[in-house]
This record gives C-alpha cells, sequence and structure tokens, in this order.
C-alpha cells in the first residue's frame, strides 16, 4: 500500500521529499564525522590534561608520603581536584597500599560519566611519586566523563540546529527547483487534459528556464500547431463533404435528400407554434423535347437557368431543391397561407418569361409548371403534402396543356 501510495505521489511532494531527506542525510553524516573527529580530539586532550594533574598531584603529596600524613594528603587532593573533571584519585604508598582515597562530590563510583569515560576509552593516568630518585608511592586519577557529556551534548544540540536550518533551506531550494522543473511539467500536463477532454488546441505551453523542458515544450506546442492545422483541414473537409452530400451537382440547389430533412423539421416546428407551411412542386415542360433537339447540354443549363430564377424569387429562410431530372420542389415556411403560396408562384411563372441562351447561340424559353400544398390544409406530414403537390402540379399541367392546344387550333 505505502509502494502505491509513493507512486501516485505528486512531484511537488516528491522532489520536496528527497530535498529534506538529502539535506538531513548530508547534514547528519558531516555532524556524525565532527563529532567523532571531536571526541578522538578531545579524548587525546583529556588524557594528556589528566596526565599531567597526576604528575602534579604526584609532586605535591611527596611530602604527605614521606611524613606519613594522612590529613594532609586528603587536604591536598581535595583542594586540588575538587574543580577539575576528575571522578576518584587514589594514593599509593611504596608498598602498593592505599595510602588516602578521594572521590568527587558530583559524581559517585562507577557513576555515568566513569563509565563513559572508560567507554570513550580514557584510561586511568598514573604518575609515580619520587624522592632523591627513588619511588616512594604512586597516584592515579580517574576521569569523571564530564569533558565527553559537555561536547556531546553540545554537539548534538548544534547538529539538531543544522538540521533545522538544512531543512529550511532545502525546502526553500526544492521551491526554487519545483518551480523550474514540477511548474513547466504541470503547464504540460494541463494543457495535454485541455487538447484531450475539451478537444482545445488553441492552448500552448509557457516557456521554461530549463533548456530540456523548453525543447519539450517547444515540440509539444509544435505538435499541438500540426494537430490543430490537421483538424482545421479535416473540418473543412467535412464540412465540403456535408455540402456536397446536400447539394445538387448540376445546380448547386439543395438536392432531394437535403430538402425532405428541412421539410421534416419545418413540419416538427410548424405543428409545434401553430404556424402554416408550403411546398410548391415543380416540373419544366417539354424538357425531353430541349435534350432530343438541342442535347443535353443544352437541357443542363436550361436547368442551372430554372434553378437561379426559382432561387432568386424566394426568401433567404425559404429552400429550393432539385429532386431530380426536371423536377423542383420549394419550401416556404413560414407563410400566412395559400394566397402567400399563389403569389411565389405567380413570381414563379413571371421569371420564365426571358428566353435561356445556351452556349450554342440557341434561345430556350422555359415553362414549368406549379402545384402547391399548404400545412395543414392539404396533409398532416410530409408524404401526404408532397403527394398533394404533386397531384395539383400535374392538374396545373393538363390544364397548360389544354390551353396550349387551344391556343393552336
Amino acid at each position: 500500500m505505502s509502494l502505491f501510495m509513493d507512486s501516485q505521489a505528486s512531484l511537488h511532494a516528491v522532489i520536496r521529499r528527497a530535498h529534506l531527506r538529502m539535506a538531513a542525510m548530508a547534514i547528519s553524516l558531516a555532524g556524525v564525522l565532527l563529532l567523532v573527529v571531536g571526541v578522538v580530539v578531545l579524548r587525546f586532550y583529556l588524557l594528556n590534561n589528566l596526565q599531567l594533574m597526576a604528575r602534579s598531584l604526584a609532586y605535591t603529596v611527596e611530602a604527605s608520603l614521606v611524613f606519613n600524613d594522612h590529613g594532609e594528603a586528603s587536604r591536598v587532593l581535595d583542594q586540588l581536584l575538587r574543580n577539575e573533571d576528575v571522578a576518584r584519585s587514589q594514593v599509593f604508598d611504596a608498598q602498593g597500599q592505599v595510602f588516602v582515597q578521594w572521590s568527587s562530590a558530583k559524581t559517585s563510583s562507577g557513576g555515568t560519566g566513569e563509565l563513559l569515560a572508560a567507554v570513550m576509552g580514557m584510561r586511568p593516568a598514573e604518575a609515580p611519586v619520587s624522592q632523591d630518585g627513588r619511588q616512594i608511592g604512586r597516584v592515579v586519577l580517574y576521569s569523571d566523563g564530564a569533558g565527553f557529556i559537555r561536547f556531546l551534548s553540545s554537539g548534538l544540540a548544534v547538529l539538531l540546529l543544522c538540521v533545522g536550518v538544512s531543512g529550511f533551506i532545502g525546502m526553500r531550494q526544492s521551491r526554487r527547483m519545483l518551480a523550474d522543473i514540477a511548474e513547466p511539467l504541470q503547464q504540460l500536463a494541463r494543457v495535454a487534459r485541455a487538447v484531450r477532454h475539451d478537444r482545445s488546441m488553441g492552448q500552448r505551453v509557457p516557456p521554461a528556464r530549463i533548456a530540456e523542458l523548453h525543447e519539450l515544450g517547444d515540440d509539444f506546442n509544435a505538435l499541438l500547431s500540426e494537430l490543430q492545422m490537421r483538424q482545421e483541414r479535416l473540418r473543412q473537409q467535412n464540412s465540403q463533404l456535408e455540402l456536397q452530400a446536400s447539394r445538387d451537382g448540376l445546380t448547386g440547389l439543395a438536392n432531394r435528400s437535403h430538402f425532405e430533412q428541412r421539410l421534416q423539421q419545418a413540419l416538427l416546428d410548424a405543428e409545434a407554434m401553430g404556424r402554416k407551411l408550403a411546398v410548391l412542386f415543380i416540373d419544366n415542360d417539354r424538357f425531353k423535347q430541349v435534350n432530343d433537339i438541342h442535347g443535353h447540354a443544352a437541357g443542363d443549363a436550361l436547368l442551372r437557368a430554372v434553378g437561379l430564377r426559382l432561387h432568386s424569387v424566394v426568401r433567404e429562410a425559404d429552400l429550393v431543391a432539385r429532386l431530380g431530372g426536371d423536377e423542383f420542389a420549394i419550401l416556404l415556411y413560414p407563410v400566412g397561407g395559400m394566397a402567400d403560396a399563389q403569389v411565389v408562384e405567380h413570381k414563379i411563372q413571371e421569371a420564365m418569361q426571358c428566353p435561356v441562351v445556351t452556349s450554342s447561340g440557341a434561345a430556350l424559353r422555359p415553362s414549368v409548371s406549379v402545384g402547391i400544398a399548404v400545412f395543414p390544409q392539404h396533409g398532416q406530414d410530409m408524404e401526404e403534402l408532397m403527394g398533394h403537390a404533386d397531384q395539383a402540379m400535374y392538374e396545373a399541367k393538363v390544364v397548360r396543356h389544354a390551353g396550349s392546344a387551344a391556343n393552336k387550333e
């Protein structure tokens, strides 16, 4: 579990912990080494000092040994050693018997300080007591370890202080390093998340102070720019494909599929809003004769001209479509009723009065028959409306043919 949590830790936390650990380990190791060196140097100093005191004491108690004055010897020991780092002292006579001994009031025999001195290798200091070149006794001094205790206490206090200071400095350094390392990576992750979740290709990673991270950010920004360009090209291609899928290739008008989708939407909206709409079904008269006499190129030119003229007589909100062959349709939404649709029909007939001149110089006179269906008067759905409009167009075509035949007679 602990390993899993560490693997999920943030970069801030990892770098901060690493800095603190390194600082604490470095200061602790340096402090321990300094303490060891200090203990060795202090031990050498204390041994020499204890040996000097032993020699001085041997010279002082010489007279007491010669005259066998135990009281004077005790007084001398207490006077000389009372303020020194000595746990106890023993004076031996020539026969090796204890002549006098002294113990410090600050420590007891076998106390912690004396044991510490023994652990540190502080062997007892010994000096002979001589008279006229003849040894008449010896002096033995035992350290109380007070020097070691003072040194270790102050050393540990300094070590803790150094660890605290190093921890503080390490945290400040980690913040600076985080600003140079973690923040650019966080910016990179933020932009990557925005691209992944929101498809926000316009965002960029700001420049970093570290060269490698700066290069990484530049490469990432270049990749985003390339992806953004590809996405824009793909969007344009999709728009063109959608346009092609909804447009008639010859006239550029809406095709049957797009017209039916718009009509379905308009029916739903008209039913919900209580409005009316009109469908105009338009068929070119004698179109087969144009193809037979003048060719298909002339027929295509006629269809394009009819489409343009139909588009010119309606509103921007209305829709003109080529359903196929020579059939067209117009969606008028909204309308007031049949009268509005008939006004548009009249405009259509007027627009067809001018001849269409082809590239070969042939003058074609377009003629169309128009059928009208109004929602909801002539139908409630698309099939009913289109069927009614088709039937109305057929009836209009019959009337036009009958009128044309009567004029010829």
